[in-house]
């Protein structure tokens, strides 16, 4: 009973998906599509309320596949390196070992000194924000004496 009440669902849930998530690609091509068509007509003239509301339930469509086809591809992924393993482990952990060397600041150049350490890199990097953020105590303009063109509708000033 429950052997068959499983495979009952499993014929569902496939549906469901291929309904949900099938060919992901083609709708996400036929929705941009849709999208710039309106985008199109938007440009030559005004669109209907049901254009506008269309164009944004294409938009939320699209990005909810878009987030789907990327949830779909990291799954497969990591499926994947479960089935093979890890047989590059080595190669791996060089590669992120010099990615995070690359995204470290070694030292710090401010004002013709250089900062090394990681405690004086942070006080030259606060120090020169801080400065930089500070620094704006001049004369600043004013709109005094700005005569600025006033919008009219008809010759009518607002």
């Amino acid at each position: 009973m429950l052997k068959s009440k499983l495979k009952g669902l499993k014929t569902t849930l496939k549906e469901w998906n291929r309904c949900e998530y099938g060919n992901v690609e083609a709708r996400l091509v036929k929705l941009k599509e849709h999208i710039e068509d309106l985008d199109t007509r938007s440009e030559r003239g005004l669109l209907s309320v049901e254009e506008v509301a269309n164009r944004k339930r294409f938009f939320v469509e699209f990005w909810k596949l878009a987030k789907s086809k990327e949830y779909l591809i990291a799954q497969r992924s990591r499926s994947k390196w479960l089935e093979e393993g890890d047989t590059n482990s080595k190669y791996f952990h060089r590669c992120i070992k010099a990615r995070t060397s690359q995204n470290s600041i070694k030292a710090l150049k401010v004002d013709g000194e250089w900062f090394q350490t990681p405690g004086d890199v942070r006080k030259g990097v606060v120090g020169y924000f801080k400065r930089h953020v500070e620094g704006g105590k001049g004369v600043r303009p004013t709109l005094e004496r700005l005569i600025l063109n006033q919008l009219t509708m008809l010759g009518i000033v607002l």
